[in-house]
């Protein structure tokens, strides 16, 4: 048995809303306790924080890693390692890699090579649409028993309206998550900023606030 116990830290509550000092106890990697001035044993490893904070893991969601395709631009290994070194403990993958993940074979695939190469948690989003063109809704049910967490075409915008409803319908029917780009890309095409004051005066083309709305 691996006993460790962390001392002398602030300890930040983000459900609480909190940071008090106290203590936390760890057996064999995982929390046992939490509170001051703990018991301890003398098979106890303790780790003296200084005052420096404790919180719990942070999750990433929407991390681009270029698995498959493009893995000298950023691999699992590479993402994992700089995610474990900012205190993030689980990154949620985006699907807009080369080729998309838009199916079961592709996600189990990127599965299989994070759960090797990075040192921590990774969950993975699907492509809502085919290649993410808008065109035709992937395989939500079977990508889902593949283990995707959500839903996406990120930056891409679902232009046809009866190929989204029928993806949402769908989903709900699944009760599967679904992240969307809501915007109008016949409102905003060619615009840089929003349309205001500062669009104004320095000559930029502008998107009125209701290309989203209308998304």
């Amino acid at each position: 048995m691996t006993i460790q116990l962390f001392t002398n830290a602030q300890l930040i509550d983000p459900e609480a809303g909190t940071i008090t000092v106290g203590d936390v106890a760890v057996v064999n990697g995982l929390i046992d306790a939490v509170g001051l001035d703990l018991p301890r044993s003398a098979q106890t490893q303790v780790i003296d924080c200084g005052g420096k904070h404790l919180a719990p893991g942070i999750v990433d969601i929407g991390v681009k890693v270029s698995e498959p395709g493009e893995r000298h631009k950023e691999s699992f290994a590479s993402a994992g390692t700089a995610a474990a070194r900012g205190g993030v403990t689980t990154i949620v993958t985006r699907p807009d890699t080369t080729p998309a993940i838009d199916t079961p074979e592709i996600l189990e695939f990127v599965t299989r090579r994070a759960a090797i190469d990075s040192p921590v948690n990774v969950l993975h989003m699907a492509a809502l649409t085919k290649g993410r063109d808008g065109a035709e809704m992937t395989e939500i049910g079977f990508l889902l028993d593949a283990g995707a967490v959500a839903f996406s075409d990120c930056d891409r915008v679902v232009q046809d309206n009866k190929v989204y409803s029928r993806a949402l319908t769908y989903a709900k029917s699944l009760n599967a998550l679904i992240i969307g780009h809501v915007q109008d890309p016949n409102l905003s095409d060619g615009a840089a900023v929003t349309s205001g004051k500062f669009a104004s005066l320095r000559g930029l083309p502008g998107v009125s606030p209701l290309a989203e709305r209308m998304g």
